[in-house]
Order: C-alpha cells, then structure tokens, then sequence
C-alpha cells in the first residue's frame, strides 16, 4: 500500500504515542485473538468435546469420524476472525479492526450461542453465559476502535 509517495508496512500497534483508546482496543484485541486461537486449539486438540456439546454417542466410528469434521470447521471458524484482526493491527487499520471485531461478535459469539440454544440438549443458561468472556474482550475493542477520536490512521 503506498500512502504520499512511501511504502507502508507493518508497525507497532503498541507505540506510546497512540491514544489511550486505541492502545486499549490493541490490548483487548491481543486478548481476543489469543482466546479464539485457544478456543480453536482447542476443538482440535480434543474433537470429542464437540460430540459431547451435542450429546452424541462417541460409541462408533461415523460418530468419531463427525467429530472430529465438525471440530474442524469451529476451530477454522474460531481461529480466522483472529488471524484477520491480527493482521489488521499489524497494519495499524484500526477501524477495520473494530469492524472485525463487531462481525466476530455477530457470527462467532452470538450464532455460537443461538446454536447452543437451538441443538444442545437441555441447555442451561450457565452453557449460554461461558459466551460471555469471549465477548468482552471483543466489545471493548471494537468500542475503542470505533469511537469518535483523532485518528491515527488519518495522520
């Protein structure tokens, strides 16, 4: 990308001279990424658990073999919204930043609960509510990304 005759690269998304908002968005946005990195290991490390999410029997090997598909589109599903934001910071495109991570909520956090709602048995509001952490992180950066303030990216 070139901007006023120079080349633009990666920078440092953490430099002191950012505002106090934009360097609470990077941090909440580090956080996020790295829950949703984890959450992906995690799918993939152990398949099972999404058998046990959805109560099926782990007792054949069509069941087994399910599991470990459907682990593999969270886990894709879970990790690529983080490697975008990643790679967003890295460019210092922080309102992109901030759209990403409103679109992360919308079609990973509340399609993730709506789908726990929808298809596990006897859903209790404690199983909707572990959403929640991952939300956080995600709120609060987009909220500092995309409040009016002066822009970094405008300089």
């Amino acid at each position: 990308m070139v901007r006023k005759g120079k080349v633009l690269g990666f920078g440092n998304p953490l430099k002191a001279t950012l505002p106090l908002s934009i360097r609470t968005g990077v941090w909440a946005s580090l956080v996020s990424s790295v829950m949703l990195i984890g959450i992906g290991v995690f799918w993939v490390v152990l398949p099972g658990a999404s058998e046990g999410a959805f109560a099926i029997e782990a007792d054949t090997a069509a069941a087994e073999k399910f599991a470990r598909i459907a682990a593999i589109f969270k886990a894709v599903g879970d990790v690529l919204p983080a490697v975008f934001v990643l790679i967003a910071l890295y460019r210092l495109q922080f309102r992109l930043v901030g759209y990403f991570q409103l679109a992360t909520i919308i079609l990973v956090v509340l399609i993730d609960i709506l789908t726990w709602r929808a298809f596990v048995p006897d859903p209790s509001i404690r199983y909707i509510l572990m959403h929640v952490p991952f939300a956080i992180p995600m709120a609060i950066a987009a909220f500092c990304f995309l409040i009016p303030h002066n822009s970094y990216n405008e300089q």
